[in-house]
């Protein structure tokens, strides 16, 4: 075995380490804020994390992507544009920090503190992608283990009923801060306003399309919880959330699926065929991964159950399979859309995943008109992201794209750098 196959191990699984600590962090502090509060209060809380979190995922696509997307080029070509997506998430921060404040008064302090934890979770996640796209993605697993560690304390505290909502969100918000200053120490970037404007203007499609592409599916996600609560009921809600909580394990590990494929096909010009069975072959073991965590969760006693999901655990249960299908159908879609974002089809990604979107939309409200039932609302769910991948794959065909094709869709990245 080469050397230059052990470091792409261990870039790999560096990489999904931190995708793990990353994501199961941020679970961990609900989980620890929804011990510590009254239901109510975690509600509005929630609420407003789901925001921030929102805004987390599409910065991820339009700034995020783009990073990754430079991972062929040097580390101060890279940085360099990192600096500049510090000044995007730092400004995006500030404004999110704004709305809490504004917006968030019935909820009082806690409402300020997740504000004022926003930039710091912002501009912390682009140095993420700033160590992604260096091949150094040991230094995110490192200070978001650190993180992920903290978080677990919190939980412990919160369990012992040792800590209040706002001291959680302060600690979690200075283990943000932590993370932030260590990775951009070891970076050594700081925002940089000196041509800024001109990296906003270079290449802004792209970063827009990427942005409209992650908002579409969160948005989508949202849209179809609040209206299974608005026309069935809230415990039709928790059963199809809770089936996807339980899952979550099974999300973060596809998440990091396009951090792995993105940056080592960039910094190999891997031709698009062989990205194609690259991230095909990595899915299918995660498929194989979720029968078996399937079948474990099936079979699991409703009083074993409780202790992951509380009394929400039985009608997550009954739905579970089915979400299940919906999953397998979904992991196509998400290799059709790491592979679009591999050659930099920003174009392409938006249309399909917009038509997604809609198609999911439409298929869940008809199910839950006809059904009338979380069970239904999962196969609308289910049919829809079947319809879907099939239409991706039959349309777009990845495996015959021609070699070269990659040079041409990444020729508008390589004039963005040379205008820099």
């Amino acid at each position: 075995m080469t050397i230059s196959t052990l470091n792409r191990k261990a870039r790999v699984w560096s990489t999904v380490i931190d995708q793990v600590f990353s994501s199961a962090s941020n679970g961990i502090f609900t989980f620890a804020v929804a011990v510590a509060s009254p239901t109510q209060s975690f509600g509005e809380i929630v609420l407003m994390l789901t925001a921030l979190l929102t805004v987390l995922g599409v910065q991820r696509g339009a700034v995020g992507t783009p990073l990754l997307l430079k991972s062929d080029q040097t580390p101060e070509q890279i940085r360099r544009d990192g600096s500049f997506a510090l000044v995007a998430g730092l400004a995006t921060g500030c404004a999110v920090l704004g709305a809490m404040v504004t917006f968030g008064h019935a909820v009082g302090l806690p409402a300020v503190l997740l504000g004022v934890s926003a930039p710091i979770l912002l501009c912390q996640d682009v140095l993420r992608y700033v160590t992604f796209a260096e091949g150094r993605p040991h230094v995110a697993a490192t200070w978001d283990g650190a993180w992920f560690l903290g978080s677990l304390l919190l939980l412990v505290s919160a369990w012992l009923k040792l800590s209040t909502v706002p001291w959680l969100i302060g600690g979690w918000a200075v283990l943000g801060l932590m993370a932030f200053a260590g990775m951009a120490a070891d970076l050594r970037m700081m925002p940089q306003l000196e041509g800024f404007g001109r990296w906003a203007r270079a290449g802004w499609q792209h970063r827009a399309r990427f942005g409209i592409d992650a908002g579409a599916e969160l948005t989508g996600g949202f849209l179809v919880l609040s209206m299974v609560a608005a026309l069935l009921s809230p415990t039709a809600t928790a059963a199809l959330r809770g089936a996807t909580v339980l899952l979550s394990p099974l999300a973060i590990l596809a998440g990091a699926l396009q951090l792995i494929v993105i940056s080592e096909s960039t910094r190999n010009s891997a031709q698009p065929r062989d990205v194609w069975y690259a991230a095909l072959r990595y899915m299918a073991g995660i498929a194989a991964l979720s029968v078996l965590v399937g079948v474990v969760l099936c079979a699991l006693p409703a009083s074993v159950g409780a202790y992951l999901l509380g009394q929400s655990f039985e009608p997550a249960q009954h739905v579970l399979p089915i979400v299940l299908v919906g999953y397998f159908a979904t992991a196509i879609g998400l290799v059709v859309s790491v592979f679009f974002k591999t050659f930099n089809r920003s174009s392409d990604l938006m249309r399909w995943k917009i038509a997604s979107t809609m198609v999911t939309l439409v298929g869940a409200t008809g199910a839950t008109l006809l059904f009338h039932s979380a069970s239904g609302v999962a196969v609308g769910l289910a049919v829809a992201a079947i319809l879907m991948s099939f239409l991706a794959l039959a349309y777009y065909a990845p495996w015959e794209v021609r070699t070269g094709m990659s040079s041409v869709d990444n020729r508008s990245l390589r004039l963005d750098a040379a205008e820099l």
